[in-house]
């Protein structure tokens, strides 16, 4: 019997095994995915007899295709979008490195798990196609003659359905077209947006409160599929890893399984507290006991998989635990699947009639106080997520910066101060009284936008957070990658080349200004939640990219004139100001089918706040453009000075060598000058005769 060499790279049977075979492992985890889909389809079909779901509608009898085959499709949906972040993540993230060289390199289990993502992902995407018939034919009824695809893409539920699908195959092809972890990265980030997207479906899109409900929504799918996709792939490929490569994977999942233990229990929270009346409801609804339900078998999963981490030795033990959490995460998926096709006790829609079409549209009503600057910082219309998400960016931070102080590295006290600032003046845009009268009125809806773009990047780019996070944490050693490593991959891209140099960045900046507001891109940020976000996300990243390139600490792509930045400066918030004169001076309304629909205002009123809101951003450009050229100043001036007593040190450590071989190098000029002329002092050589007192004169 021959011995592999040790040259010759390693197939998947050749790793070493505990006592355990590898085969009947690998066939059990065959045999896992159809068993669970049996699962979840069984505890959909128990939920939706709970919750009365199945029921025939009295107003649009249904067809039992829907009834029957929406769950089923469902099922088929949710397995493949777990398989598909599961995998991705796991290849991306978890698994170690082949060797401390090849970093980007797919080596044989790292190529079987984006296999196994590739397949997820298309799973996913044809499931996503079928739902959007089927959505088409729940909303005609049975026995239609209409064409249920064009019902479903002529509502928002439908167009929904349809760009899910399409991050779904735009994950697929990556995964597919993956020879490297950069590709199976990208794949990984389309199937996190189309997760995000997928809060939008279901209940959440159209609640009271839709802005908390849609992100908490979007939270708890994020947190399930993260936890129970890494908990299934990694169950699923475990018969194909040796103990040590095992234990690093779980031990690598597990921070990343607190965190979705923990954004699981928020998003319950305030899911629960939309959807239910009370706390009775849990036991008097069949909406709520299902909920009751998949919350203990939620609970039970972060239990097992508490456990699993003290089992990494114990392969049988870990195998026994997986099966156990498989068949727990089936019945959680099942509740989930009928939750999506019952009514939730609290109706989560109101008419567009009279005064609720307020609350109709923006889905809480305005503050009952009058919009001052005073109001604007007593007022709170909190947004949970947003105020987690701070909390959670500024603990991290804090985390970090004790981890330094522990182990003696000196941090800048000033950095801290301002990152803490930046996440507390993130906290006040989105849930403060901006945010309260945001979609109001034009004005506060201006003073929200720049704080978004001209206050809390500046104050977290001074806090230099990949600085920060280079440094507190650890780097990978085994030529695998993970979010430390990604970020400065990312930071050193050549993306980040393009896009960090100071003309395009203001460009950015100022450009997206004239498209935004002279667009319908505006008005729809107004009526869609997604646009809204999409809007959120932008000004934060452009202000952020801004700021990085202009006073940034963290180490940039390419050094960059001190000269450049000011001129960029000078230009940027020059034309920002301009554009705030033009909107001034425009003699139409800004999203006005949106203010119209509203109904709060007159349209002189309207005309006179949106006057107020392009005051509010000339007026509020000139402080950012004074703190901006303050801080290049002492930032170029800084530079100067470290330059300087990093070339005394220099010349300390070597006596001057550099100094003395530049005096060489003058001096050889010199003598090769005199070869054909005299060298004067300071350098300077003449022609032969013209030093001379009866030579050539002028």
């Amino acid at each position: 019997m021959t011995t592999p060499s040790r040259s010759a790279p390693r197939t998947d049977d050749e790793h070493p095994r505990s006592a355990v075979g590898a085969r009947p492992g690998r066939a059990l985890a065959a045999a896992a995915v159809p068993l669970l889909l049996l699962l979840s389809l069984l505890a959909a079909g128990l939920g939706m007899l709970a919750t009365g779901a199945v029921s025939p509608a009295t107003l649009v009898p249904a067809s039992p295709l829907v009834t029957w085959g929406l769950p089923v499709v469902r099922a088929l949906h949710h397995l493949g979008l777990l398989i598909a972040v599961g995998a991705g993540g796991t290849a991306v993230l978890l698994l170690p490195g082949p060797s401390r060289r090849e970093v980007t390199v797919l080596d044989p289990l790292r190529r079987r798990t984006v296999r196994l993502a590739a397949a997820g992902a298309l799973l996913w995407t044809l499931a996503a196609a079928a739902q959007i018939p089927l959505g088409g034919l729940e909303a005609t009824g049975a026995g239609t003659d209409l064409n249920v695809w064009d019902v479903a893409m002529g509502g928002a539920l439908g167009r929904l359905q349809m760009l899910v699908a399409v991050l779904a195959a735009l994950a697929t092809l990556a995964y597919a077209l993956a020879r490297s972890t950069v590709l199976a990265c990208w794949g990984l980030a389309f199937a996190g947006l189309g997760t995000l997207s997928l809060g939008l479906v279901g209940h959440a899109g159209a609640s009271l409160d839709h802005i908390n409900a849609v992100n908490a929504m979007a939270l708890h799918l994020v947190a399930v599929t993260v936890w129970a996709g890494g908990l299934l792939v990694i169950a699923l490929l475990a018969p194909r890893m040796d103990d040590a490569v095992l234990g690093t994977v779980v031990r690598r999942f597990s921070p990343w399984a607190l965190a979705a233990v923990v954004s699981l229990a928020l998003s319950g929270l305030i899911s629960a507290w939309i959807r239910l009346s009370g706390w009775g409801d849990l036991l008097s609804t069949g909406y709520g006991r299902v909920v009751l339900a998949k919350t203990i078998g939620l609970l039970v999963l972060a239990v097992l998989g508490a456990l699993q981490r003290r089992r990494l030795g114990e392969r049988l033990r870990f195998r026994h635990l997986a099966l156990t959490e498989g068949v727990l995460m089936a019945a959680v998926i099942g509740a989930s699947i009928a939750l999506g096709r019952s009514a939730p006790p609290v109706p989560q829609s109101v008419p567009e009639i009279g005064e609720l079409r307020v609350m109709a549209l923006v889905g809480f009503l305005p503050p009952s106080e009058e919009f001052s600057p005073t109001t604007m910082f007593t007022v709170i219309q909190p947004d949970w997520i947003a105020l987690a998400l701070a909390a959670a960016m500024a603990g991290a931070y804090l985390i970090g910066a004790v981890r330094l102080a522990r182990r003696g590295d000196d941090w800048p006290w000033h950095r801290t101060l301002a990152f803490l600032a930046g996440c507390l003046a993130f906290a006040w845009v989105l849930s403060g009284g901006a945010a309260a009268w945001g979609k109001f009125r034009f004005d506060a809806h201006m003073v929200q936008h720049m704080a978004m773009m001209m206050i809390v990047p500046p104050l977290w780019v001074l806090g230099a957070p990949v600085t920060m996070l280079s440094r507190a944490t650890a780097p990978r050693t085994d030529g695998s990658r993970g979010v430390r490593e990604w970020v400065l991959a990312a930071l050193h891209s050549g993306y980040s080349r393009v896009i960090s140099s100071p003309p395009m960045a203001g460009l950015i900046f100022a450009g997206s200004l004239v498209i935004f507001y002279f667009s319908p891109l505006f008005e729809l940020a107004m009526y869609d939640h997604l646009g809204h976000v999409l809007m959120t996300v932008h000004f934060l990243a452009s202000g952020y990219l801004f700021a990085w390139v202009l006073i940034g600490i963290d180490p940039s792509t390419r050094p960059i004139n001190p000269v450049l930045k000011l001129l960029t400066l000078l230009v940027t918030l020059a034309f920002h100001a301009f554009f705030g004169v033009a909107l001034y001076s425009a003699t139409w309304l800004v999203a006005q089918d949106w203010y119209t629909d509203l109904g709060m205002y007159g349209p002189e009123r309207l005309m006179l706040i949106q006057e107020r809101g392009a005051s509010i951003m000339w007026a509020i450009s000139e402080v950012p453009t004074v703190g901006y050229a303050i801080v290049v100043v002492v930032l170029w001036m800084g530079s100067e000075d470290r330059r300087a007593r990093q070339y005394d040190r220099k010349a300390e450590r070597d006596g001057g060598a550099e100094l003395a071989a530049y005096n060489a190098y003058l001096a050889s000029l010199g003598g090769e000058a005199r070869s054909d002329g005299v060298a004067q002092p300071g350098g300077e050589v003449r022609p032969d005769g013209a030093d001379r007192p009866d030579g050539p004169t002028q």
